[in-house]
């Protein structure tokens, strides 16, 4: 039998019902409130239920982090894509220090400030593509998460060698073709999205990074212009001076609506690159995961093939049989699962670009016509001095 194929399956030919539509049972947003102790960064969490807040919650990122692991390891069925956790931002001096110069460049000595509002937006989302998952959103430790007061328990954990080990045995098995059409266009759909989303978010990222550094030098240039005034002791230089401080107090304008403009458009656009680009990720572990249960699949079909000659065997056809049936409704439980999670998953990730991308450009224009007005109006103030 070929790798490709598969004796007697019918995964092909299920067909699961619709969904009913979900409502998430709580809502959630992340208040402006964020303490920070040393590398300790607590978020303040408003959860309400039919409108009314139930609760008012302290969560640091580290419980995050162990939500997330909870959500991916204690699922009954496969073929989930489990949202991703946004990545922790740096909060130490140290890595503080090396993102900064990331950013501005390695000769610059500026620190760049603490992000956290940043982080409350994308953890936000988070909790809201949990909590509207028709599966997750059940999931008992996202209830205790959102409703005790003090944070779930948690325990650090790592991957062992062992773990590791299997998840390279797991990677191996991409490369497997499909026994069905529509997961093999999605993989091979995946593999060339991959990429290309990582890119797109790398080169807006590029283009965050030189607007902050814009930024920091207009900083420059009013700070030297403010530096330059000359005495008023004669005629030139009270002109000169006005002129200057018309000029710098411009140029501050700008800079505060460069640097404003870099953290809406990252907001706007680069983080919801960010989130599908690490999204796609998760979508490619479930199909990953997929494709390992139909190669057990297969490997099962080969074993009962082998055993049905050997009729002395009895018990090895019967243990064949069963495990056989196991790894077929496994795969098939899988599979039908996993083909509502990607239609869900390509809608939603079509209308979140769709939407970020219109705003994006709307706020182009907007911006654009800010900087405009901003320029004529110190030119316009210039020309009205009397030389």
């Amino acid at each position: 039998m070929e790798e490709g194929s598969l004796s007697g399956m019918s995964s092909g030919a299920s067909t699961p019902e619709p969904q009913a539509p979900f409502t998430p049972k709580f809502n959630v947003r992340l208040g402006d409130r964020v303490t920070k102790d040393g590398d300790c960064v607590k978020f303040t969490l408003h959860v309400s239920q039919n409108g009314l807040t139930v609760q008012v919650l302290e969560r640091e990122y580290e419980d995050f982090e162990y939500l997330d692991h909870c959500m991916t390891t204690s699922q009954p069925s496969h073929g989930l894509i489990i949202p991703p956790l946004p990545q922790r931002s740096a909060v130490d001096p140290y890595n503080a220090e090396i993102q900064s110069k990331r950013l501005m460049g390695k000769g610059s000595k500026t620190l760049i400030a603490d992000e956290f509002h940043k982080d409350s937006h994308q953890l936000q989302k988070y909790l809201e593509l949990l909590l509207s998952h028709p599966v997750l959103g059940k999931n008992e430790k996202l209830h205790d998460f959102l409703t005790l007061k003090d944070a779930p328990p948690r325990t650090k954990v790592k991957k062992g060698l062992i773990s590791r080990l299997s998840d390279s045995l797991d990677a191996r098995k991409s490369s497997y073709p499909d026994s069905e059409e529509f997961f093999q266009k999605e993989r091979d759909w995946v593999t060339k999205y991959q990429p290309a989303i990582a890119n797109a978010s790398d080169a807006f990222n590029k283009i965050t990074f030189a607007q902050l550094r814009i930024g920091h030098q207009l900083e420059q240039i009013v700070t030297a212009l403010k530096l330059s005034n000359c005495p008023n002791d004669v005629v030139h230089n009270k002109q000169f001076n006005i002129i200057n401080c018309l000029f710098h107090e411009c140029m501050d304008s700008i800079k505060n609506e460069t640097e404003e403009k870099a953290n809406k458009e990252d907001i706007m656009l680069g983080t919801v690159q960010m989130l599908w680009n690490h999204y796609i990720q998760a979508e490619s572990a479930m199909l990953l995961d997929r494709t390992c249960l139909m190669v057990d699949y297969q490997s099962c079909n080969r074993a009962l093939d082998k055993a049905k000659p050997n009729r002395k065997e009895a018990s090895s056809v019967l243990q064949a049989e069963k495990a056989k049936k196991e790894a077929e409704v496994a795969f098939e439980e899988c599979s039908d699962a996993a083909r509502q999670e990607i239609k869900h998953f390509q809608r939603q990730r079509v209308q979140e670009m769709q939407d970020s991308v219109e705003q994006y450009a709307a706020y182009q224009l907007t911006s654009a016509r800010t900087t405009l007005n901003t320029l004529s109006q110190a030119l316009n103030q210039i020309k009205a001095i009397n030389l």
